[in-house]
């Protein structure tokens, strides 16, 4: 799949339109001034396996299109998806049994269609989940 990224395009880093699985959990306030406090976020650190359901107290979302710094989500049944919201994801990378966790922030929410979509950027990713996602997205490309 070749990257699409338009001249006008802002972003640093091309996009590779991909379906993926995403369970999104949305980051209450009190926990969002924690991590920004430099407090951190242990979860990140905790392997987590791809599991057929969403963990406990996240819903199943999806991709459009994925670059190293961020995505575009599908998400139904996220209906609080607005500029500055702060989200706990696993992405579900095809034919591994790890989720790469991360927080990211909603950079920008459409809520005018039947699904609503949101542009993340990604705030915090660990080292490991940021090489398989890069290696994914590179042999997506056809690099």
């Amino acid at each position: 799949m070749a990257p699409q990224q338009s001249p006008t395009d802002k972003r640093n880093q091309p996009r590779v339109s991909i379906k993926l699985r995403v369970d999104a959990k949305v980051l209450d306030e009190n926990l969002k001034v924690d991590i920004l406090a430099g407090n951190g976020y242990p979860d990140l650190d905790q392997e987590s396996l791809s599991l057929t359901h969403p963990r406990r107290g996240r819903q199943a979302c999806q991709t459009f299109d994925v670059s190293p710094s961020g995505l575009r989500l599908q998400a139904a049944e996220l209906e609080a998806l607005e500029h500055g919201t702060s989200l706990e994801l696993d992405l579900h990378i095809p034919g591994e049994r790890r989720v790469v966790k991360l927080l990211a922030e909603v950079m920008w929410a459409d809520k005018g269609q039947d699904c609503p979509v949101a542009g993340l950027r990604f705030a915090a990713l660990e080292d490991e989940g940021m090489r398989r996602l890069r290696e994914y997205l590179e042999k997506m490309r056809g690099e």
